[in-house]
């Protein structure tokens, strides 16, 4: 099988667009954190120690931390069952204490993870006291936190969308790529192209309407015929950071 031609990156080369494209990706999902969750510091993805998922240097990346492991498991658990190496990769850093095919695969999936990371820091008003510190200064999720974010990814991952013309969860699409790489790789297909399908999010909590209702004057609210003690509730839920459901004849009054 004939993966490299004389027109193909390095990977070197692949792996420092990677990097770059993850440093603007975070750069842009710090904003987002700072604020669903201005109660926790998060500056970048890191960890206290690279060599260790488990040492996350804050709350957030000890989320994230927790939702990739899962991711991982997932994936690898696949790629066993395919018949798969998981320790032989194509771009990520081959070692005999590491996955990098598994590392290959969760580029393709690790969204979905900070997309459930972000919903649970909406629904949940998690605080410094819902994780753990260790005597190392590590950060770790309580039990009943990383129960919360379990069924958060659960939620996602079971979600149907459009895939090859029929609808699939999440959850099967994974194991159709990995399959797919499987078949490619034994040569019983010529070409491989991995498909990972948007998810559709509807809401009707965005920051946009929680920043118009936060500043929402009296005056304004009369003019759009909203009740006054309906106004002071969904402040109230707002400013809670709870999910705010919202009539749809409220909605329409409030241009949505």
């Amino acid at each position: 099988m004939k993966i490299y031609n004389q027109n193909t990156p390095e990977i070197s080369e692949i792996m420092a667009h990677e990097a770059r494209i993850a440093k603007i990706y975070f750069e842009c999902i710090r904003e987002v954190f700072a604020k669903v969750a201005p109660q926790f510091s998060f500056e970048t993805r890191a960890n206290l120690d690279h060599k260790r998922a488990d040492h996350a240097s804050d709350e957030i990346n000890a989320l994230l931390n927790y939702g990739y492991s899962i991711l991982a498991s997932e994936i690898k658990k696949f790629l066993n069952s395919v018949g798969l190496d998981s320790q032989i990769g194509f771009l990520h850093e081959t070692l005999l204490s590491r996955t990098p095919l598994v590392y290959d695969l969760q580029e393709l999936f690790r969204w979905l993870i900070d997309l459930s990371v972000i919903q649970l820091l909406e629904d949940s008003n998690l605080k410094k006291s819902d994780f753990i510190l260790t005597e190392n200064y590590h950060i770790r999720l309580k039990q009943d936190t990383a129960k919360l974010l379990v069924e958060k990814i659960k939620s996602n991952f079971n979600g149907k969308v459009s895939y090859r013309k029929k609808h699939f969860a999440y959850q099967n699409i994974l194991y159709d790529n990995v399959s797919q790489l499987a078949q490619y790789i034994s040569d019983k297909k010529k070409t491989i192209e991995f498909v990972v399908p948007h998810i559709e999010i509807n809401r009707d909590d965005n920051l946009l309407l929680r920043k118009k209702i936060l500043s929402m004057s009296p005056e304004e609210r009369k003019k759009l015929g909203i009740n006054k003690s309906t106004l002071w509730y969904m402040k109230k839920n707002v400013s809670s950071k709870d999910k705010i459901k919202i009539y749809d004849k409220v909605l329409y009054r409030l241009g949505e």
